[in-house]
């Protein structure tokens, strides 16, 4: 299965870059790329991983590692479609848990889990979504990760995200 019999994501992806201004100076191979990525993100159910998108892909495995290098503002993209496809939208903010062991990893912590009812150890994720009134769904627009501190309590950081990114 390739992602070439999604004709509809390819064109909506298009016409969002091509309403970006920053992304006017794209180069063509990063275009490419980009509109690749986005339409395997769109095709792919369950984990996606490089491996994953070169199955969905005309491209191998490590044409995204090294064009994943890069970085694109996945979130200014996000906003333009949002703009471009929902009248009229709220704009929801999800802490979310996410199980992990180990002790190196960044951000590591006991953090309040919904579906336990009780703190775990693992990270946390300030998600943030458009949620399109009119039609009962919600668009991502960004997730940040939840710095673990002992100088700060959650409540003060997630007020200061909030604050940061929709000014």
């Amino acid at each position: 299965m390739t992602t070439n019999n999604y004709p509809n994501i390819k064109s909506l992806i298009i016409s969002v870059l091509a309403n970006l201004n920053k992304f006017i100076a794209l180069k063509e191979c990063r275009e490419k790329f980009i509109i690749n990525v986005l339409t395997c993100f769109s095709s792919i159910k369950g984990k996606i991983n490089f491996l994953q998108m070169a199955r969905f892909s005309d491209k191998c495995e490590q044409y995204f590692r090294i064009n994943f290098e890069n970085k694109f503002n996945f979130q200014s993209f996000n906003l333009t479609m949002i703009k471009e496809r929902v009248s009229e939208c709220i704009v929801a903010f999800d802490p979310s848990y996410i199980r992990k062991s180990g002790k190196k990893t960044y951000g590591l912590g006991m953090y309040w889990s919904g579906c336990a009812g009780r703190a775990k150890w693992g990270l946390d994720i300030c998600g943030f979504a458009a949620v399109d009134i009119a039609r009962n769904t919600a668009f991502h627009l960004n997730a940040t990760q939840t710095p673990k501190s002992k100088d700060t309590n959650l409540l003060y950081y997630y007020t200061k995200v909030i604050c940061i990114s929709y000014q």
